[in-house]
């Protein structure tokens, strides 16, 4: 009885390492291409790195299997039997989706999926129309083949016409608890991941310095857990308490401080009409000005030539609903996903269309696509723009592509709508085509092997756009009156694969461009740390109205305003001054980074951060 038991037991925590091995021999097959440079022992070590967080998570999920398998021995043994199964095959299935997802996740964004990410699920429109359909296929199927072959193991290693045997006296009943204490003592030790104090955690198993390779190691459904734990402590207000509350505070506050309330004023208009052109993912890679790639965006260089280019600019977040809050409402990127999904946060946001309509300015925003991804149509509508303009308010027959209406159109719609507007006023285009699946070109431009192509190909068709449009808006009346700002919403992988909590890969464009803006500011250059959230403040000074609702955005043209920037990413932060660099990464310690160049300063540099966070966290739960 006992030993069936136990036996049972042992077979199912089998299959989970069977089912852990082949997702990530999937995961690493995939890629192959891009680590092929480390040698194909890669993937063995990889496989036995992985193995402490494999059989972490292969605990977690034996609990409910021990107590079902306990259970049976006395009553609805068929009933429970069949639960279990159908249990641990509902869990195969999950674990096959989470890791094929996270192949399609990770093409994108350079991260392992958390929990936040599943917030897109509500929407499955949107990961069907961004995925290609060759990957989406592939993934599919080979979710497919992954529960199929699970269905078989199960069949083996659990069959159908099994019956159990109830205890019948009291020494079988005696053996059946010591086995379950057994099991519960090392199911403990090995959720924990061993007899130490510190409990595992997903850094223990990175080996390699290729953050792909590491990745791969993490356990996905172990990830998943520990992700979604540290969210709901964050929402409890439980968690990155990393100082005492009074220091926190006081250090947020003297980062914000200013000597002397000034401006160094950028405009010749005093109410320009304020342009704002948020683009969907583009690194500062794809600009050679600001350390990119040779040749892949001449038009956005002729911009630089007669803009003020800001050339050390952080983005709040990594996807387009931390990005976009980030602009127009200075608010950073929480570590767990974004503010405007959770609603009854979001309604207490400023937004500087708040105060541009109060002072006279009629207002408009624009997306190619559907604005209810990422909640950004509550958060749009909750701030009151006149006119709000998404795909389904355009005829039917604008040409468009899976995602939406691309920026060759788009562009097209905004500028005709600014020539029927009366000045003052404010207007947002967010375009869309340099998101998967990129299909603004029928095929790749760009040929520098890897998974890339269609990203940057997608760069020099949006650039080509971009310079077409403002060789048009240049001819219109209102130019004169006009600034553009000119700042994507996060960055995206590019094929210097820079590690995904990095602050190269957290570098994204920025430019103030138009006829409004001073002549001596034409081809100037910035370059002090910027951070995103740094726009509202900046605008708003130049427009001579308060940003006293800011508190998370400088004033750019004060010249006492110190230089610092700071972003988030999934449980973690990076902070950026004259002084070095510090990143904190919650989940994967071994990635922390500090780059003061005394003690000092290290200790210096990780209260700022931390304090930024743990204030941000709390300000969050205020509202």
């Amino acid at each position: 009885m006992a030993k069936r038991y136990l036996l049972n037991l042992f077979k199912i925590f089998v299959f989970y390492l069977l089912l852990f091995f082949l997702c990530r021999a999937v995961y690493l097959l995939y890629f192959a291409g891009q680590i092929r440079h480390m040698g194909a022992g890669v993937f063995l070590l990889s496989f036995y790195h992985a193995f402490p967080l494999d059989v972490s998570a292969a605990c977690y999920l034996l609990v409910p299997a021990m107590l079902l398998l306990f259970l049976s021995n006395f009553f609805l043994t068929k009933f429970l039997m069949s639960t279990l199964r159908f249990y641990l095959f509902a869990t195969a299935l999950f674990c096959a989706l989470l890791s094929m997802g996270e192949i399609g996740v990770y093409q994108e964004v350079h991260t392992k999926m958390y929990f936040n990410m599943l917030t897109h699920l509500q929407h499955t429109d949107e990961l069907f129309h961004s995925i290609p359909f060759t990957l989406m296929f592939s993934l599919l199927s080979l979710v497919g083949l992954l529960g199929y072959i699970s269905s078989k193991l199960l069949e083996k290693l659990l069959p159908t016409d099994v019956t159990t045997k109830k205890p019948s006296i009291q020494s079988d009943i005696l053996k059946l608890s010591a086995s379950v204490l057994l099991v519960v003592a090392l199911l403990l030790i090995g959720c924990h991941g061993s007899l130490r104090k510190a409990p595992i955690c997903g850094g223990d198993v990175y080996f390699s310095d290729d953050q792909c390779v590491n990745d791969a190691t993490v356990n996905p459904m172990w990830n998943m857990g520990h992700s979604y734990i540290e969210t709901q402590r964050t929402l409890r207000g439980e968690a990155y308490k990393l100082l005492p509350d009074n220091e926190a505070n006081e250090v947020v506050n003297k980062i914000f401080s200013v000597e002397k309330d000034t401006t160094i004023q950028l405009f010749k208009v005093a109410r320009p009409n304020v342009c704002v052109l948020i683009l969907e993912s583009w690194s500062a890679d794809l600009i050679e000005s600001l350390g990119g790639y040779k040749g892949l965006t001449p038009n956005f260089e002729k911009l630089i030539s007669n803009g003020y280019l800001f050339t050390h600019v952080k983005p709040a977040g990594h996807v387009s609903d931390q990005g976009v809050p980030a602009v127009l409402s200075a608010y950073p990127a929480l570590p767990i996903g974004s503010a405007i999904n959770q609603p009854k946060h979001l309604v207490h946001l400023a937004n500087i269309n708040n105060q541009l309509s109060a002072n006279g300015y009629y207002s408009s925003f624009f997306f190619g696509g559907h604005l209810i991804y990422g909640n950004i149509k509550t958060y749009i509508d909750q701030n009151g723009f006149n006119r709000v303009i998404e795909q389904q308010d355009l005829p039917p027959t604008v040409p468009s592509g899976r995602l939406g209406i691309h920026d060759s159109m788009m562009l097209c719609i905004w500028h005709d709508s600014m020539n029927t507007y009366k000045q003052p006023f404010l207007t947002g285009l967010f375009t869309l085509s340099t998101h998967a699946p990129f299909d603004a070109i029928s095929s790749p431009t760009i040929n520098w092997g890897g998974c890339h192509n269609e990203y940057l190909s997608t760069a020099v068709y949006a650039d080509r756009q971009l310079g077409k449009f403002f060789e048009d808006i240049k001819k219109e009346k209102w130019y004169d009156s006009t600034i553009f700002i000119i700042v994507a919403d996060h960055s995206h992988a590019v094929p210097k694969d820079y590690p995904y909590e990095s602050p190269e890969f957290y570098h994204i464009p920025l430019l103030i461009y138009g006829g409004a803006l001073k002549e001596e500011f034409r081809g100037a250059k910035y370059d002090h740390w910027v951070s995103q959230t740094d726009i509202a403040a900046t605008l708003l000074h130049q427009l001579g109205y308060s940003s006293q609702p800011y508190r998370w955005s400088k004033n750019l043209m004060n010249p006492y305003s110190q230089q610092f920037a700071f972003y988030t990413f999934d449980e973690g932060f990076g902070f950026v001054d004259s002084s070095g660099l510090v990143i904190w990464n919650n989940k994967f310690p071994s990635e922390n980074r500090n780059t003061g160049k005394t003690e000092k300063d290290k200790i210096a540099l990780y209260k700022k951060g931390a304090a930024m966070l743990q204030v941000l966290i709390k300000d969050f739960l205020s509202k």
